[in-house]
């Protein structure tokens, strides 16, 4: 009977210390709330956590009274020191993190941010990430047989090198289209862009941009400009930037003569993520000649991406509109594009 007992008792005390092992994190919060979880980074601002009950979920700090984990994070601190251990927040909002080395203390309001080891640091850290370049290339194809043949394609690309503080930018497209054996569009553009903030939302950029296309009467057209840059919003979930600054637009047509004069560019870039599987761009160009103001050139891009479930593959929906109020003779103002793009980014 002794015996008995005594395996109850192992058995209860073992699976005691199982449940205390599976809690992971633990979070309590100011109105007696218990989360736990795994802890994914902590900011002044609020605490990512982990759950197996709700997905990731984000608290106000505000309203956390502790914090308590049970695998190491690394924290940085407004001096610049970094840490990496168990970390505990207690109710009088002092910080302990007990690493190999022994155990620090400081006061919340001193953290920068925490986050897992092997993760990126946080923007919130100061710690800057590692520049490396992004490529995505894509491409556009549809064509019809039967009463009428139909063909055309639409090959874009960019590469972009980019840290908290600049942006390089390399991009292109050629896009060709034929109907019963006769071509009727023709265009070649390529680009380059770089931007630089001097404070968090507050820089400069300088940008060109050479096109071809037969079907406006453009032998080549050559545009170079700078100036001022804002991005007022600036998060992984939305970002807006605007510009504005002088250029300098050159034109050559096929049909003989030119065209050049210093310009105003204008413009914004805008991208918000609407849900997980679904993001929203927009981005418009406004550029009128500085001798004649009713000689301008507008570029309207809009679009919707959606992720081909966790691979690299992403379909794009989108409308373009080129209007140039000046056109070649002969030209119409506006040049209208629906497409529906498949991209690869690596």
């Amino acid at each position: 009977m002794n015996t008995f007992r005594l395996r109850q008792a192992a058995g209860l005390v073992l699976s005691l210390l199982f449940c205390a092992s599976s809690w992971g994190d633990i979070v309590t919060t100011k109105d007696g709330a218990r989360l736990t979880g795994k802890v994914q980074q902590i900011t002044q601002a609020n605490v990512q956590l982990a759950t197996s009950y709700a997905g990731t979920i984000t608290i106000d700090t505000a309203q956390i009274e502790t914090l308590d984990t049970d695998e190491p994070l690394t924290s940085r601190l407004a001096d610049g020191q970094t840490f990496t251990g168990i970390t505990t927040i207690n109710a009088a909002r002092g910080m302990q993190v007990a690493g190999n080395t022994g155990r620090s203390n400081a006061q919340f309001d001193q953290l920068l941010a925490a986050w897992l080891p092997d993760a990126q640091p946080p923007v919130e850290s100061g710690i800057e990430p590692p520049r490396k370049w992004v490529y995505s290339v894509g491409a556009d194809i549809a064509g019809k047989k039967g009463n009428s043949d139909e063909f055309s394609t639409n090959i874009v690309g960019d590469a972009v090198l980019a840290s908290l503080h600049d942006e390089l930018r390399l991009y292109g497209s050629y896009e060709r289209g034929e109907q019963n054996g006769v071509k009727n569009s023709d265009e070649a553009i390529a680009g380059a862009s770089y931007s630089n903030y001097f404070e968090d939302d507050l820089g400069w950029y300088v940008r060109g941009e050479i096109e071809r296309d037969d079907f406006e009467d453009i032998d080549l057209r050559t545009t170079v400009a700078g100036g001022l840059t804002w991005r007022p919003i600036n998060t992984d979930q939305r970002t807006l930037r605007l510009w504005g600054g002088v250029g300098y637009r050159y034109e050559s047509f096929t049909s003989g003569g030119n065209s050049e004069s210093p310009t105003l560019d204008l413009g914004l870039n805008h991208r918000m993520v609407v849900k997980d599987w679904l993001v929203m761009t927009n981005a418009l160009t406004f550029s009128p000649q500085f001798k004649d103001f009713a000689d301008y050139l507008f570029v309207h891009d809009s679009a919707f991406e959606m992720p081909i479930g966790a691979s690299r593959w992403t379909v794009r929906i989108g409308l373009r509109n080129d209007y140039k109020n000046q056109p070649a003779p002969g030209r119409k103002k506006l040049d209208t594009a629906y497409y529906t793009r498949l991209l690869l980014r690596f």
